[in-house]
């Protein structure tokens, strides 16, 4: 069968693929509760209301439905594994399915009364959940064959000498009382109702939710893709301001060793110091921009544990401010996958946000626990915290609350973008005149991810 319209764009591709892998489960959880409530109707009709059936082809329809449904099973698992580049098999595989199920159902409805039979209007579910399961055209082509199953019994209701001794009961003139064939009718209509209102009901609420998640999972690429390239122009402007930065440093070097051998004021003496320390000062904000901009993103993903991690953290604190670190290890010796020297940065970034939004005699919690199949590293302060407005925005490139000249706004933008890629999370909790905490959850190293991350670096996730 060739490509649909549907495979045109990943986008499609990837929409139509979650719509399929949807109806897919449903339709094999459908097809188990119908050949269940066959086998009741059946014995329903035979013991209940005493009408006599055959009910031996009945159980091998019934029989070859149940076994068609473990392939099907089977083959959907096969197909939502692999990595397809086209969805045509899939579709063709539905459509298959669905042409089965309209011959079990005239099979069955030629050995039990043929049209007559009040559930000849389940030919309306199947084609109602062929609209939403098909495409357009298999459905076009599903309902042809509805209709030439129709015709075939209605055709088979009298005595054809092309048929030869096979021909449909006539419900209506088989001796069954009206009144049980009003109920039958009933029944059927009402189950047939149920039926389609059940199935469109809950697919929809699944595929709701399922392109939900795709646009909150675009939204985020696009926001990731643009953080990096944000990131990417901060580390590029740091590495061309550089350059000038530093010939006018060695010039206004030049100038005020020349002063300091003549004769001039100390007010122009003191103004070319000024410019020397600014400066160093624009200096030191690019090379911290060319960091927090993940300019060594390069760097290759190593296994580690917890608390040789934090180790190193705090090691390479400004030793002012080493002892206001206290050190919690719950984890110390589970292993990580990581770039360590980088997100050593990230976190030390961190650190250096909760203390300066800290009183200088509050300590910084430094932790590292397990949740779940994840690392959890946790900076926790006792600062002044943030209202939900600027809690929002924590994590934009150059969003800083901080003086200016006093920060990048890139610390927490370096963490977010290091743990995303592994697969991590950043969660960011902080409550005004409480405090903040920001909590870095890194998957756990197990034999599965050592094999997938050994090859990789974050630049290339």
């Amino acid at each position: 069968m060739p490509q649909t319209h549907f495979d045109q764009g990943p986008h499609l591709f990837e929409g139509r693929k979650a719509r399929l892998t949807i109806n897919t489960a449903w339709l094999i959880k459908l097809r188990w509760v119908a050949a269940f409530g066959q086998l009741i109707t059946i014995a329903t009709v035979m013991f209940v209301f005493g009408v006599e059936v055959h009910w031996q082809p009945l159980a091998i329809i019934i029989l070859l439905t149940s076994s068609s449904n473990l392939l099907l099973s089977y083959r959907f698992q096969v197909l939502r594994n692999r990595d397809l580049t086209s969805l045509a098999p899939w579709e063709s595989l539905l459509f298959g399915v669905m042409l089965l199920d309209l011959g079990f159902l005239t099979a069955m409805l030629f050995f039990t009364g043929g049209i007559s039979n009040p559930f000849s209007v389940f030919y309306l579910v199947n084609l109602a959940l062929a609209a939403t399961v098909l495409t357009p055209r298999n459905t076009g082509i599903l309902a042809i064959v509805t209709v030439g199953c129709i015709a075939l019994l209605l055709i088979a209701r009298n005595q054809i000498s092309l048929l030869g001794s096979w021909h449909v009961i006539d419900l209506e003139n088989s001796g069954i009382p009206l009144h049980i064939l009003l109920d039958g009718t009933s029944i059927a209509l009402v189950t047939c109702a149920m039926v389609i209102v059940y199935f469109t009901t809950r697919l929809n609420v699944e595929l709701q939710r399922k392109e939900a998640s795709l646009r909150v999972n675009e939204i985020k690429q696009a926001r990731s893709e643009k953080l990096e390239a944000l990131g990417t122009l901060a580390a590029g402007a740091a590495h061309e301001l550089s350059t000038p930065l530093a010939t006018i440093a060695v010039v206004a070097k030049e100038v005020q060793r020349g002063l300091d051998m003549g004769d001039f004021p100390a007010e122009i003496k003191e103004d070319i110091g000024l410019i020397r320390s600014e400066l160093d000062r624009c200096r030191a904000i690019l090379d911290q921009m060319s960091t927090d901009a993940g300019q060594a993103t390069g760097e290759p993903i190593v296994q580690i544990t917890a608390q040789k991690l934090l180790e190193e953290v705090v090691q390479r604190i400004e030793t002012q401010h080493r002892d206001r670190v206290a050190l919690k290890l719950t984890a110390a010796d589970e292993q990580i996958n990581v770039p360590r020297h980088l997100l050593a940065q990230a976190i030390r970034g961190l650190i250096k946000n909760a203390i300066d939004a800290t009183p200088a005699n509050e300590s910084i919690e430094l932790s590292a626990d397990v949740v779940d199949q994840d690392v959890a590293i946790t900076v926790r302060d006792h600062g002044t915290g943030m209202p939900p407005d600027i809690l929002a925005r924590i994590g934009e490139p150059f969003f800083t609350t901080k003086e200016p000249g006093s920060g990048t706004g890139l610390g927490v933008f370096l963490a977010k973008n290091v743990v995303e890629k592994l697969d991590g999370e950043v969660r960011i909790e902080s409550v005004p005149r409480e405090g903040t905490t920001v909590t870095l959850l890194i998957p756990r190293s197990t034999s599965e991810n050592n094999a997938k991350t050994a090859k990789k670096s974050v630049r290339d996730t």
